[in-house]
């Protein structure tokens, strides 16, 4: 099992949707840029909001790196499909806080 079948099978939408609401506030407060990067480089709304929140600018870079928790591919590979961007949203769930 990949690692990116391992995170879907344990995606569920209620709590990615829990989780996020948790970022509204800070997001508001985020500069309009990284907002903006965030969607030309195709990270979902929902993505860019937890990740900007917690990394800030950061998470543009990070989004390309190849990262050893998601089978070394990067969180961009993820994004590809529907699949692939739900078990990332299932893997920054699990990510230390």
């Amino acid at each position: 099992m990949s690692m990116q079948d391992m995170y879907l099978s344990a995606f569920k939408q209620e709590h990615w949707d829990n989780f996020v609401e948790l970022f509204d506030e800070w997001y508001a407060q985020l500069p309009d840029e990284w907002k903006e990067e965030a969607r030309l480089r195709g990270i979902p709304e929902d993505i860019g909001r937890v990740l900007l929140c917690e990394m800030k600018d950061s998470a543009l870079k990070w989004i390309d790196k190849k990262v050893p928790a998601l089978g070394d591919q990067s969180p961009a590979s993820y994004l590809e499909t529907e699949e692939g961007t739900n078990a990332l949203r299932a893997a920054i769930l699990r990510m230390p806080r």
